[in-house]
């Protein structure tokens, strides 16, 4: 690779978390071990299926060179320049899913003219619609709309509601919309072996067309909600749903609320982690990536590489004590990048975030305040 340095990417430093209660931190400890095994699990699943071989990294390098100089090192926004005004999807089709307790939850199709950055062209452009399941309130009016942003293998919008308190909010009088990301879910193309595969193939292109494609399609559908209601639209995101969340509030400055839920923040900083523990590589000379050249290679869609252009009194993030999966250190580093807001830390872990009913307290409780109270810049 052939960057000059990571410019103005802060690193993901220690987390100095504040003290936890010692009848909680039981909690914390079993989700930290439930964690541990799957990160055990996800790792020889990497290995298996994702983990490119020796032979493959100077191609995934080269891969790798229109986002380590040139115009998209200098001014990497540049890769998500449609966000400066609302794209409207090109069709959309609505069916009708089931009745909901005081409303009606409806399948929508969004399609859309995407195409791949100019020059940057993904091998496997996507051509699919955008899918979301949007709970509407009627005939009342509702507070807002919770754009929800599932996590990495996931897509599936009943198991989705659950992980993002859907129906919380939808009792508490929001509209939800639960977003299917590309090649997740019911989009995950026939070739792959699991939800979400393709979205995370060791290719630099790819990946990073993923993630932009993620975000345009995210624009899109609050693009949309905003035509067709006056009420507030902000993101609730888990994990890479809390990543995409998280990088626009660094891209968009009228989002009325952004959740991220244990977010990572560097996708370079959790690959190295699987490249530095990766079987393929014991006991060879092969000189797989470094951290640098992967925090290098996906800098250009860091949430870090942007700051904040969301009111901070408008931002809340959720993260897990014990967790293994995206460590405290990465929501720790997007506190900091943010100026310091509200930040929950909950105890439990990524995959086993206990006392749930107190987490929707505080995520209800922020969503009210930013309902509300007007905007306002700090």
């Amino acid at each position: 690779m052939v960057g000059s340095g990571l410019l103005d990417l802060p690193d993901v430093g220690a987390a100095d978390l504040p003290a936890e209660p010692w009848t909680d931190r039981v909690l914390t400890q079993l989700g930290s071990a439930l964690d541990g095994t799957m990160l055990q699990a996800m790792g020889l699943v990497v290995d298996a299926l994702l983990m490119p071989r020796p032979q493959e990294l100077p191609a995934l390098r080269r891969s790798a060179e229109p986002f380590v100089s040139g115009d998209l090192w200098k001014e990497p926004r540049r890769f998500f320049s449609f966000v400066d005004a609302p794209v409207a999807p090109r069709r959309v089709i609505g069916r009708y899913r089931r009745a909901l307790g005081g409303g009606t939850a409806v399948a929508r199709a969004l399609a859309t003219d995407y195409a791949p950055y100019p020059g940057v062209a993904a091998p496997v452009p996507g051509t699919d619609p955008i899918l979301v399941e949007h709970w509407m309130h009627e005939p009342a009016r509702s507070l807002a709309t919770v754009v929800a942003l599932h996590g990495f293998s996931m897509g599936y919008p009943r198991l989705d509601a659950f992980a993002l308190f859907a129906t919380h909010c939808f009792q508490a009088g929001f509209d939800v919309a639960l977003l299917t990301l590309p090649f997740h879910g019911a989009r995950t193309p026939a070739t792959a072996r699991f939800s979400g595969e393709h979205f995370a193939i060791p290719d630099v292109v790819r990946l990073n067309d993923a993630v932009r494609r993620a975000i345009y399609e995210i624009h899109v559908v609050v693009s949309w909600l905003r035509e067709r209601t006056d009420a507030p639209v902000g993101l609730l995101g888990l994990s890479l749903g809390g990543y995409l969340s998280a990088l626009m509030a660094g891209l968009r400055s009228d989002l009325d609320f952004v959740i991220p839920m244990v977010p990572p923040v560097c996708m370079g900083d959790l690959a190295w982690r699987f490249f530095s523990r990766s079987r393929r590589y014991r006991g060879t000379d092969a000189a797989a990536f470094t951290r640098d050249e992967l925090r290098t290679a996906y800098r250009v869609h860091s949430p870090l590489t942007y700051a904040r252009r969301v009111d901070k009194a408008r931002m809340l993030i959720l993260a897990g004590r014990g967790d293994q999966i995206v460590p405290p250190d990465h929501p720790h580093a997007l506190w900091r990048h943010w100026e310091q807001p509200q930040i929950h830390w909950f105890s439990g872990s990524h995959l086993a975030p206990f006392r749930r009913g107190r987490l929707w307290t505080v995520i209800h409780e922020h969503l009210r305040r930013c309902v509300e109270v007007p905007t306002q810049s700090d």
